[in-house]
C-alpha cells in the first residue's frame, strides 16, 4: 500500500468526525499499540520467570503482587475523584483550582502511604507468610524481605503516578501507556539479566519488578511537574479542607467500588492458593494473561472515554456520548467471537507458550474467558457512568457483588469440589447483578429519564 493509500484510510477512519473523537482514535490506537508491546513482554517474561523460579515460589511472587495491589487503593478513590474535579476545572479554565486539587490529591495520598509503609514493615515480621501462602516455613523471612520491599515500591509508585491522572483528564491515555511500556521493557530487561547472571532469588526478583515500577512514574512527575504541568505543580500551602470533601465526596464512591473490584477480582489468587494450590495460582495467571488481552482493551477506552465523557457531559453533548457508546457495543461484540476462537485455540498455545512446564485445564480457560466478557460488558456502560458521575448505584451494586463474592468463590471451589474453575466462575456470579443494573442506568441517562437511585 503506498503513503497515499496510507494516509487515505488514516483521513477516512481516524481523522474524521468530531474533534474529542479524533482525539480518542487517536490515544486508543496509540494506546492498543503500546498494550500489544506490553502484552508481548507478558508473555515472553512468563516463561522466563518459570525458568528463573519454580513454580512454587512464582505462585508466591504472583500472589503477593496481587496482595499489595490491594494496598494500592488506600488513596481512597482520591484519584478518580482527581481525575473528574480536575478535569471539570480545567474544563472550566480554573488552573488555580485545578491546581489545588492536584496538592491536595498528593497531600492526602502521601500521607495515607507514609503510614500505612511504616505499619506494614513493623507488622511483616511478625506475620505468618508462608503459612498463608502454604509455603515451606524456611522461606518465612525471604517472603516478609519480598514483602517489604515490594510493599514500599508500590508505595512510591502509587503517590507519584498520580501524574497519570492529569493525562487521563487531558484525553492522553497513549502518554500513560507509553510510560506503563517503557517499564515493562526496563523490568524485561532486568530479570533476563538475573535469570542469566545469578542463582535462584525470590529478593532478586521482587526487586527487579519493584525498581522499575516505582522510579518511571516518579521520573514521570518531576519530568512533567517542571515543564508542560507546570502550572498544576502540586505545592503543600495550596492543600485545602475543602478540596478535601470535593475529591473525597465522590473519590469515596469511586473507592468502595475500587474495593469491591478488587474483593472480586484480585482474591483470585489469594483464594486459589489457600482452597487449592499455589501452581493453581500459576495456571490461573497463565489463562488470565492469554485470555485478559480484550480486558486490556476496555482498560484503554475506559480511560480514554471517561475523561471525554467528562467533557461532554459537562457541555451537555449527549448525542456524541450515545454515538461512542454504539461503538464501543461493537467492539465488545468482536472481542466475545474472537475469545471464542481464542479459548478453542489455547492448548495449542499453551504448549508451544509454556513448552510444556505447566498443564492448563480447559475448562480453566472457558470460566476465564466468560469473567473477562461479563467484566468487559460491565465496564463498556460504567464508562458513561463514570463519565457522569452519577455512580452511587454503581457503587451499591459493586458492594453488594463483594460481600457475597469469597462465600460463593468457597462454596463453588470446595463444596462443589470445581476448584480453581469454581472460584471463577464464583466471580462471574456475582457480577451478573451489574451486567443487569449498569445498561439500564445508562440508557436513562442518555434519555434524560434517570430519575432517584438512577441519577444519584
Amino acid at each position: 500500500m503506498s503513503t497515499m493509500n496510507y494516509k487515505a484510510v488514516w483521513n477516512k477512519y481516524v481523522a474524521k468526525g468530531h474533534e474529542r473523537t479524533i482525539k480518542a482514535k487517536k490515544n486508543v490506537l496509540m494506546a492498543v499499540f503500546l498494550k500489544g508491546i506490553g502484552v508481548l513482554i507478558g508473555f515472553a517474561y512468563f516463561p522466563i520467570s518459570l525458568a528463573y523460579l519454580s513454580p512454587e515460589k512464582f505462585g508466591i511472587f504472583l500472589t503477593l503482587t496481587s496482595i499489595i495491589d490491594w494496598f494500592s487503593q488506600l488513596d481512597v478513590g482520591i484519584g478518580n475523584g482527581l481525575r473528574n474535579k480536575f478535569g471539570e476545572a480545567v474544563a472550566d479554565g480554573d488552573d488555580e483550582l485545578a491546581q489545588g486539587y492536584v496538592s491536595t490529591a498528593y497531600f492526602i495520598v502521601g500521607s495515607v502511604f507514609s503510614g500505612f509503609t511504616l505499619i506494614f514493615f513493623a507488622a511483616s515480621w511478625f506475620l505468618p507468610w508462608a503459612e498463608w501462602l502454604q509455603a515451606e516455613a524456611s522461606l518465612n523471612q525471604e517472603i516478609a524481605i519480598l514483602a517489604m520491599l515490594m510493599f514500599g515500591a508500590f508505595a512510591i509508585r502509587f503517590v507519584s503516578s498520580l501524574v497519570f491522572q492529569l493525562f487521563y483528564a487531558f484525553q492522553q491515555t497513549g502518554a500513560v501507556q507509553a510510560f506503563n511500556t517503557i517499564t515493562k521493557v526496563l523490568f524485561l530487561v532486568l530479570i533476563i539479566v538475573i535469570a542469566y547472571t545469578t542463582e535462584e532469588s525470590l529478593i532478586l526478583f521482587g526487586a527487579a519488578k519493584t525498581f522499575t515500577f516505582a522510579f518511571i512514574p516518579m521520573f514521570v512527575g518531576f519530568f512533567y511537574f517542571s515543564g508542560r504541568f507546570k502550572k498544576y505543580r502540586p505545592k503543600l500551602r495550596l492543600a485545602r479542607m475543602a478540596h478535601v470533601h470535593s475529591l473525597f465526596s465522590l473519590g469515596f464512591q469511586f473507592f468502595l467500588i475500587r474495593i469491591s473490584m478488587i474483593i472480586i477480582h484480585q482474591t483470585n489468587n489469594f483464594l486459589i492458593a489457600g482452597l487449592v494450590n499455589l501452581e493453581s495460582v500459576t495456571h490461573f495467571q497463565a489463562a488470565y494473561k492469554y485470555l485478559s488481552i480484550f480486558l486490556m482493551l476496555f482498560v484503554i477506552l475506559t480511560n480514554q472515554l471517561w475523561g471525554a465523557n467528562i467533557e461532554a457531559y459537562k457541555k451537555g453533548d449527549v448525542k456524541w456520548m450515545r454515538k461512542t457508546m454504539r461503538g464501543v457495543t461493537k467492539i465488545w461484540g468482536v472481542t466475545v467471537v474472537i475469545a471464542i476462537l481464542m479459548v478453542a485455540f489455547s492448548p495449542i498455545f499453551y504448549h508451544y507458550w509454556l513448552q510444556g512446564k505447566v498443564q492448563i485445564p480447559f475448562m480453566l480457560s472457558v470460566a476465564v474467558a466468560i469473567s473477562v466478557s461479563i467484566t468487559n460488558w460491565v465496564n463498556m456502560f460504567n464508562i458513561v457512568i463514570n463519565g457522569t458521575g452519577k455512580i452511587w448505584l454503581q457503587m451499591v451494586t459493586w458492594v453488594g457483588a463483594a460481600i457475597v463474592n469469597i462465600p460463593v468463590c468457597i462454596f463453588f471451589a470446595s463444596y462443589l469440589n470445581l476448584g480453581a474453575v469454581g472460584i471463577v466462575m464464583g466471580t462471574v456470579v456475582c457480577m451478573v447483578p451489574l451486567a443487569i443494573i449498569s445498561p439500564i442506568q445508562v440508557n436513562k441517562l442518555l434519555n434524560n429519564t434517570a430519575r432517584g437511585i438512577w441519577a444519584k
